[in-house]
């Protein structure tokens, strides 16, 4: 009987710490529509009319110890494009990043340059494509994105 006590004690001490050391969370998403044209510093590559959209979804964790709140964003590309110089279709790779960012703001601002492929369907030559992104994130579960500009490289 004693030994019992003993296993029911040590096991209710184990939840409470567990539950005392489980953090915040709180998970959100949002789709950027992308309807911007882009412009070019490759000199045989043209201004790139995109469309399609970002994915971008977030969760976050607090340290009860720091107060230091931990942003994972995830963003998923979906993007194609129409040249609009040579009206060559362009299709985007379906890139996806990730990010952790720690801080102990609420909300967060973050401002974020992502890179991707825009592969030429036709004889004009494929290009990479940079897009600077704004994101605010907070621990309320809130995120709310925008595309702040886009251009295009020559891909190597």
């Amino acid at each position: 009987m004693r030994n019992c006590v003993r296993f029911l004690t040590f096991s209710l001490i184990l939840l409470i710490a567990a539950a005392l050391c489980t953090p915040a969370l709180a998970q959100s998403t949002v789709d950027v529509n992308v309807n911007q044209t882009a412009a070019t510093s490759c000199s045989s590559g043209e201004a790139v009319a995109l469309s399609g959209d970002l994915h971008f979804a977030y969760s976050y964790t607090t340290d009860s110890a720091t107060g230091i709140n931990t942003y994972r964003v995830s963003i998923v590309s979906s993007l194609s494009g129409v040249g609009q110089a040579t009206q060559t279709n362009y299709v985007g790779e379906n890139a996806a990043y990730g990010y952790d960012f720690p801080t102990t703001a609420s909300p967060a601002q973050i401002t974020l340059q992502l890179g991707s492929r825009l592969s030429s369907q036709g004889s004009a030559p494929s290009l990479t494509l940079t897009q600077t992104v704004n994101i605010t994130v907070d621990t309320s579960g809130n995120i709310s994105a925008s595309v702040a500009g886009s251009n295009t490289q020559c891909a190597n």
